[in-house]
């Protein structure tokens, strides 16, 4: 089906935000028949997908599959580092870290360590080691795989983690109030602001984040709590992702990629 894409500019209200443009974007490509769950893509030019509770890396033609039905569902995929691709297991507590040919390397279960915790977050930081938030404690730290051991870096917290995203120095997290949070690997803790109620969120910079919402996606700022809609055509879509200039849109049978050059 042939996407047609309406660039103009109008005023859209937000509840309690002040008016803004919406932004202009433009579509790059099409490709049917891909009701598969995205995570996202790399510099090579690799694509990452969730199907039948598989993990895909494709490209070209070619498909790489990693499946681990012992562990259940996979609830989330950390990409940072193509080389360490970190697969998190939550319901049976477990992470599996694979090679960039999809071998596993590693499956840590957290219920065996010496000091054992019940992971609800998880992520890849430096050092090899993994950004993790331990709901019995309520709070954030860092697994170090030589020593099989967690080291927390917060108090407990009040309001818990609703959505969260890392990389190999910060942890952010926005908890179930909106308040948004990152925590580097000393133990800081920084308020970067409050967002309003969403589906799912990318975090572009510590100010600036991408918030889907009812089937709508907006850049939201951080400091001015201003959010801007974004003017793609898709009325209903299941998943997003932004890199260098790329917006990937999923929708149950279609992946449509626009080109459009976010603030941050």
């Amino acid at each position: 089906m042939k996407k047609l894409l309406t660039l103009f500019v109008l005023c859209f209200t937000v509840t309690t935000f002040s008016q803004e443009a919406l932004l202009p974007v433009r579509i790059m490509a099409t490709a049917k028949e891909r009701p598969e769950r995205f995570v996202g893509t790399d510099a090579f030019g690799w694509e990452y997908v969730i199907a039948d509770n598989e993990f895909r890396k494709q490209k070209d033609g070619r498909v790489l599959k990693y499946k681990n039905l012992a562990l259940g569902d996979i609830y989330k995929a950390d990409l940072q580092n193509p080389l360490k691709i970190v697969l998190f297991y939550r319901k049976f507590n477990t992470v599996v870290l694979l090679d960039n040919q999809l071998n596993a390397t590693s499956v840590i279960s957290f219920n065996e360590i010496p000091k054992p915790i019940i992971a609800e977050a998880a992520g890849l930081a430096s050092q090899n080691r993994l950004w993790l938030f331990d709901i019995t404690t309520q709070q954030l730290g860092l697994y170090d795989p030589v020593r099989n051991a967690f080291r927390t870096l917060t108090p407990p917290f009040n309001d818990g983690i609703a959505w969260y995203q890392s990389d190999y120095n910060y942890f952010y997290w926005a908890d179930h109030s909106g308040k948004c949070f990152a925590l580097n690997l000393f133990g800081t803790v920084t308020a970067l602001g409050t967002a309003p109620a969403f589906d799912d969120a990318q975090l572009l910079s510590p100010s600036m984040l991408l918030l889907k919402k009812d089937n709508n996606l907006y850049q939201y700022d951080l400091a001015s709590q201003k959010q801007t809609p974004l003017t793609i055509t898709e009325k209903t879509f299941t998943a997003f992702y932004y890199k260098d200039g790329i917006l990937s849109i999923f929708t149950p049978i279609e992946f449509i990629q626009y080109k459009i050059s976010l603030p941050r």
